[in-house]
């Protein structure tokens, strides 16, 4: 047996196009464009850690245990028959093109004859969302030289699949596709059936899929947080788990709802601190992060005024920490100057008159006012 590999889509489209369940070998160069499509293919190496050695045993166990099922499901004749295994599904002719092509399931394998003489067999697999598609092939007969590839209806070929390579383990071939939400077709063709009709009931192949979802989901938005909120809101992938943190540590997590949006409870936090925040997806796929700065919307404490007499050119007192500290008398600013990080602040004025009432305000940086404080001239 020889596994040859991704069959290029040139390659099944001709043979699709030209052969039939009850055809003879063809006549022309159609089979011969074929074969030169199937020997300029480059085996490709599959990359590591595109399929998890978890997902490319389950694979090698589905087709493995073919060999002990294949029997009861075809008769004599070479068509498979009405019955079917609790562990795999048989194919049914006529499944020789597109329209007929036989269901695959991700939960169970594929078991199949290539007969009689150049029969194409069609499955095929729904790819839930963007993902790697897998798809193994393993044959137990030595006539079988099985070559199979997945492709896109008609054969058409942009990146909505995109072929990653090929792994082999004990006999088993699993190929790699990069492939976007949508249907495809695995195709499956005897490469020795264009030269020797040698095939009988008991030559069988055997097929898997696997999808595995390998996109992160997209970075979360975020709406604004400010140092009174214990809740974040925004939009993450739908059904994703949303989580906080502030630098390492994990302010809170929730899961978004069906639509996507998300609200995670949290501690208040300090303005100024930056926060970011992550989605991940049910297969463990982890955004990037969106990351957004808690804003100040706390207005200062009010501020405390010491006495101040018809002699004082300076007004002093306590206001929040780094606060710009006005004085004003009615309307008119009579005097500024910006707390120290200690909070203590000192305002030049000129004296007052006995009796006039100063109201004292402290403003932070993000612009918040507190209320003001007041408080008469007295006599010196």
């Amino acid at each position: 047996m020889r596994n040859k590999g991704i069959l290029s889509l040139v390659a099944v489209g001709l043979f699709a196009s030209s052969l039939s369940v009850v055809s003879v070998k063809a006549e022309g160069n159609e089979n011969g464009l074929a074969r030169k499509a199937i020997e300029r293919q480059v085996e490709k190496p599959l990359e590591k850690g595109v399929i998890d050695s978890k997902t490319f045993n389950q694979l090698e166990k589905e087709v493995f245990g073919s060999q002990s099922h294949s029997v009861k499901g075809f008769n004599k004749m070479g068509r498979i028959s009405s019955s079917s295994s609790s562990d795999y599904i048989f194919e049914t002719e006529y499944n020789d093109d597109f329209d007929s092509a036989d269901s695959a399931s991700y939960e169970k394998g594929t078991i199949g004859q290539l007969l009689p003489l150049n029969d194409v067999d069609f499955h095929k697999v729904v790819v839930p969302s963007s993902g790697v598609l897998l798809v193994a092939g393993l044959t137990d007969s030595y006539v079988i030289d099985l070559v199979f590839a997945a492709v896109q209806k008609d054969f058409v070929k942009n990146s909505n699949l995109v072929y990653l390579g090929s792994e082999y383990d004990n006999g088993v071939e699993v190929q790699a596709y990069q492939a976007k939400k949508g249907t495809y077709y695995v195709g499956v063709i005897d490469h020795d059936n264009e030269y020797i009709d040698d095939n009988t009931e008991y030559d069988i192949y055997a097929t898997a899929t696997a999808f595995v979802d390998d996109v992160k989901p997209s970075k979360p938005t975020v709406n604004k947080v400010d140092n009174n909120d214990k809740v974040i809101t925004g939009k993450a992938e739908a059904s994703s788990t949303v989580t906080v943190k502030s630098g390492s540590k994990v302010l809170g997590s929730a899961k978004a709802t069906s639509k996507g949006t998300f609200s995670v409870k949290i501690a208040v936090q300090k303005a100024g601190t930056k926060l970011t925040i992550t989605a991940k997806d049910s297969a463990g796929n982890v955004s990037s992060s969106a990351s957004v700065t808690v804003v100040d919307v706390v207005a200062p404490s009010k501020p405390t005024v010491k006495k101040v007499d018809d002699n004082d050119k300076v007004v002093t007192g306590k206001a929040e920490a780094n606060s710009t500290v006005t004085v004003k008398v009615g309307s008119k600013t009579i005097g500024s100057a910006k707390a120290t990080s200690k909070g203590s602040y000192s305002v030049k004025i000129k004296a007052q008159k006995k009796g006039t009432t100063l109201s004292i305000t402290a403003k932070d940086k993000a612009g918040n006012t507190s209320s003001k404080a007041t408080t008469k001239v007295v006599k010196h």
